[in-house]
């Protein structure tokens, strides 16, 4: 199994993985709390339903469906568009296809969406959906974007989150504490929560 965050193969970029992995875990065992009801704030509902944006080899995609809190999972991604990570280890938008196949192969409750996430929205009804993890394209604009028409979809009392909050990636958090504030927690792999409270954000 090859990942871009956990273990990629010797020649790519080995540092952090262990706290992309660690930090990840810390953030499913938060969501698991949240449906265990261990956080008054949120208010999970008895099958929860998640939409990932962005699941490029579909590691993360297989550790939320492992973690079995989700009776759903949509994961959006064309699988298709500029790339640096493709460009700098000469790799294909089939390869990274196939790796999320392999990734993913062993659970039925996730379906692929090959879409960019700003095409997609209006198959999600507003409030009907319990999380969201965000790690697209990375661009101010981009997350600015997925924040402002996927945060209606999140139930009230529900969460969004995502990946690359850091100074490295600056459009990330500018995007996030313009709409959001700052978030309720962050992780060691630069993931972050925030709970949906009100209607009133956008």
């Amino acid at each position: 199994m090859n990942t871009q965050r956990f273990y990629p193969p010797s020649e790519w970029k080995r540092t952090k993985h262990n706290a992309n992995f660690i930090g990840l875990i810390r953030l499913i065992n938060e969501l698991s709390i949240f449906v265990e009801g261990g956080n008054i704030e949120v208010n999970f509902s008895e099958e929860p339903t998640m939409i990932e944006i962005g699941s490029y080899m579909g590691e993360s995609t297989m550790m939320f469906a492992s973690s079995g809190i989700f009776k759903k999972i949509y994961t959006i991604d064309p699988h298709d568009g500029d790339e640096k990570f493709n460009k700098k280890y000469n790799i294909t938008w089939d390869w990274v296809k196939t790796q999320y196949q392999l990734n993913t192969r062993h659970f039925k409750n996730i379906s692929l969406i090959s879409d960019y996430s700003y095409n997609v929205d209006y198959l999600f009804d507003d409030n009907s959906i319990d999380f969201i993890y965000i790690d697209g394209n990375h661009s101010y604009e981009s997350v600015k974007k997925d924040l402002k028409l996927y945060l209606p979809k999140i139930k009230n009392n529900g969460v969004i989150a995502g990946h690359d909050y850091s100074t490295e990636y600056s459009g990330v958090m500018d995007a996030v504490n313009e709409i959001l504030g700052e978030p309720n927690l962050t992780f060691p792999d630069s993931s972050w929560i925030y709970i949906k409270k009100n209607k009133s954000l956008l």
